[in-house]
């Protein structure tokens, strides 16, 4: 009888133990996620404490800094005059000359919410930013900083540069992949009056550009920053500066239809195809640069483009 019950005991206590091990193993996980959300209050000049209502409309104790503020959260810096940090909500108000940059990506604006749960940033105010490998700029009113998600959202008048290309529209979505331990773009997705403006290679005068428009464009880029596509959807148009085998003017090409599909071979236009309501035509080789055959919409405007230190 004892046997028994010293046999069931060692039962109860292997029970116990698993329960111990697996209550410690959740804590650890537990412990872990939350170091993750924890974000780090490198520097500051003035620090103190209080409550304040916060973005989700509750009152939160709150942490505020102020003078030379920098926040570490993972790999994102955050550099701004004056912050507020939401204990409860773990949400950070940044304010004043604010810059964010991960090593790949630096962007600057005027106002800021950190969302340290999510890795989430919601810009505004002077928005403008570059992707330091390929030397993307762009610049708009508001902007998404979804880091997680390797995405960079534009909203508001909206415009990228990147060489001799022109990017503008209501919204730029840039995809990024990760590629060794570099971030490079893998697609931009253009969204309410898409407009996609490139300099002509071929021409020596260096004053044409070839031109697409539609309601949305989407451009693929290859991982040695290519164009491999362009898709273009609703009210589209293209005009093209067109070139025989010598590689000597041959005219201009314009179409418009429901969509158009663009596919590119070492940067260069391979084949076009416009499906739905096709229209088109052929200008003469006089009209090559005159801005009477532009396409609606076409405005260069590169003197917005942000400047940065290099």
């Amino acid at each position: 009888m004892m046997k028994g019950i010293t046999i069931l005991v060692r039962i109860l206590l292997l029970l116990i133990l698993f329960q111990a091990y697996d209550a410690l193993s959740g804590l650890n996980h537990n412990t872990a996620c939350a170091e993750k959300m924890k974000i780090i209050l490198q520097q500051a000049d003035r620090l103190q404490g209080g409550e304040k209502r916060s973005p989700t409309g509750n009152i939160e104790p709150v942490r505020s800094v102020s003078g030379n503020v920098v926040f570490i959260h993972e790999n994102m810096l955050l550099n701004c005059d004056k912050a507020t940090e939401f204990l409860e909500s773990s949400i950070v108000e940044l304010e004043g000359n604010i810059f964010m940059t991960d090593r790949e990506l630096e962007i600057y604006c005027d106002k800021a919410l950190y969302y340290t749960k999510t890795g989430i940033a919601k810009l505004s105010g002077n928005v403008h930013g570059r992707l330091l490998e390929n030397n993307l700029t762009a610049r708009s009113k508001r902007a998404l900083i979804d880091n997680p998600g390797n995405q960079l959202w534009l909203f508001d008048d909206a415009a990228a540069w990147q060489a001799e290309r022109q990017l503008t529209g209501d919204t730029i979505l840039v995809q990024l992949k990760e590629i060794g331990e570099k971030k490079k773009a893998e697609s931009i997705k253009i969204s309410g009056n898409a407009f996609f403006a490139a300099r002509d290679t071929l021409d020596m005068t260096r004053q044409l550009y070839n031109q697409i428009s539609g309601k949305t464009i989407l451009i693929k880029i290859s991982e040695e920053e290519k164009v491999t596509g362009i898709e273009v959807d609703s009210q589209a148009r293209s005009l093209y500066h067109a070139y025989d085998n010598q590689e000597s003017p041959a005219g201009v090409n314009y179409s418009s239809g429901n969509t158009i599909l663009m596919s590119f071979r070492e940067g260069a236009l391979n084949r076009i195809a416009v499906n739905g309501n096709v229209e088109g035509k052929q200008y003469p080789n006089k009209l090559r640069g005159s801005s009477s055959i532009n396409l609606p919409g076409f405005r260069l405007r590169y003197n917005d483009r942000p400047e940065f230190r290099q």
